[in-house]
């Protein structure tokens, strides 16, 4: 049996920004870190966020509660 689906994302660490949380990932498809504002990822129509959305979804929790806040924590 052969595993199809590769982890695309790892959660850096999150800094809570004015009511707003700034999350830092790394995209491990195209080898590159990214930074942005989940409020603003919400509105975003870009077919790329959106998957990155789902992937934030399962961990929704654990953001809200600060568990990634400035530590480089795997996901």
């Amino acid at each position: 049996m052969f595993i199809t689906k590769l982890l695309r994302y790892k959660i850096l660490y999150t800094e809570l920004i004015a009511e707003d949380r700034r999350i830092h990932v790394f995209d491990m498809a195209f080898q590159r870190k990214l930074s942005f504002n989940y409020a603003s990822l919400k509105r975003s129509p870009d077919k790329r966020a959106k998957e990155l959305l789902n992937f934030l979804k399962s961990k929704n929790t654990k953001i809200e509660l600060g568990l990634y806040d400035n530590k480089g924590r795997a996901s």
